[in-house]
């Protein structure tokens, strides 16, 4: 890869990954508030601003930056399967895209809709658990995506000798 187009690509990464990062935060705040709240105003807001996060947010951002991810990859020295952290990175990268894709934005809209079901002065019913693990989860494995990205451990793989 040329270094115009490296550095182009990177920098599109370095944005989307922390992009989704911030969506995450946004998420775990949203539904943290969302969960605790004794104001069914402010837990319908809260609801209905997580499905717009579904909507028109998690989806690119999370290929967006997983796309990019790829690229660099396969287009640089350190490629996809030669290094353990990048192989690591990008195993933990697809399955966090495919949980997003196919768990978490399902699982925000039918929040969403479950909010435009229910009377505006009723609270409504929320798992406790299933309003912050995604979040919890998501940030662990992006906190270890960067640490990896910044640490660069393990060496070589079979694959990169």
């Amino acid at each position: 890869m040329p270094p115009p187009v490296r550095k182009t690509v990177l920098v599109l990464h370095v944005i989307t990954a922390v992009g989704w990062l911030g969506v995450t935060f946004g998420d775990l705040a949203l539904g943290a508030t969302a969960l605790l709240t004794d104001d069914p105003e402010l837990q319908h807001a809260m609801l209905r601003g997580l499905g717009v996060i579904a909507d028109v947010v998690l989806i690119p951002i999370a290929w967006a930056a997983f796309l990019t991810g790829l690229l660099l990859a396969l287009g640089t020295k350190w490629g996809l399967v030669r290094h353990k952290w990048v192989l690591t990175k990008f195993v933990l990268t697809t399955v966090v895209v495919l949980l997003t894709t196919f768990s978490l934005v399902p699982e925000l809209k039918s929040r969403r809709d479950a909010v435009e079901g229910s009377a505006a002065d009723q609270l409504v019913p929320l798992d406790e658990m299933s309003m912050i693990s995604a979040g919890i989860v998501s940030t662990s494995i992006y906190t270890i995506c960067v640490v990896l990205s910044l640490v660069k451990p393990w060496g070589r793989t079979r694959w990169g000798r």
